[in-house]
């Protein structure tokens, strides 16, 4: 990551909930809900203020939040994270609700992202891989699973159901939509930006979306 975790997830935390009408946070509840002491959730907060993003009166205020999740675009990098590969024979719109009733089975934690989120919230171009966040404590369940339903684990590379290992924090604002879970659009929009190529150009489509 570009800046640390700690800093993503209060990121995160201050968009989804900005988002969802809640802009106010006591300091207090954003370090619960980042799972760290208030201490360290003040000093990170007080950063984002001496940069103009938030400011702290009644509680933790996002100025602009589409300038914020810019610059947090800018900082955060996907491709960093820490993946599991296999392949699928059928077609990634099946696979995702393949995926979504076997979690639910399963009870797994888990969101789409990418392509594979930006077609079910604002159809821009027909995904060719599946890409889901999935946590790092439930991947021997998820192997399983794939086994089960006949996908074959692959070296990096080399597969088309792209699962990125990570903590439940990132999952945070997850909603479900035509019956599979996508990531918050925050989140979705610093994927598709820090993915590059036509993940940049899917990137404005969502902040469009969020305007809207």
């Amino acid at each position: 990551m570009l800046i640390a975790k700690k800093m993503n997830t209060i990121i995160r935390i201050l968009l989804v909930n900005n988002i969802q009408n809640n802009p106010n946070l006591k300091v207090s509840i954003l370090a619960k809900k980042a799972n760290i002491s208030a201490a360290m959730a003040k000093r990170l907060v007080l950063r984002l203020e001496r940069s103009e993003y938030v400011s702290i009166r009644k509680g933790v205020k996002v100025i602009d939040h589409i300038k914020l999740m810019m610059a947090w675009g800018y900082t955060y990098s996907i491709r960093e994270l820490e993946r599991e590969e296999f392949i699928a024979a059928e077609r990634p719109q099946y696979v995702m609700l393949k995926i979504a009733n076997k979690a639910r089975l399963w009870r797994l934690k888990y969101a789409f992202t990418l392509f594979s989120a930006t077609e079910h919230v604002y159809p821009y171009v027909a995904p060719s891989d599946t890409h889901l966040y999935i946590l790092k404590k439930d991947l021997r369940e998820w192997q399983s699973l794939f086994r089960e339903e006949n996908m074959l684990a692959t070296e990096r590379g080399g597969g088309n159901v792209i699962c990125l290992l990570v903590d439940e924090e990132y999952l945070e604002g997850v909603s479900e939509v035509r019956d599979v879970n996508i990531v918050s659009l925050p989140q979705l929009y610093a994927d598709l930006f820090s993915y590059g190529g036509r993940g940049e150009e899917a990137a404005q489509e969502i902040i469009r979306l969020i305007k809207k």
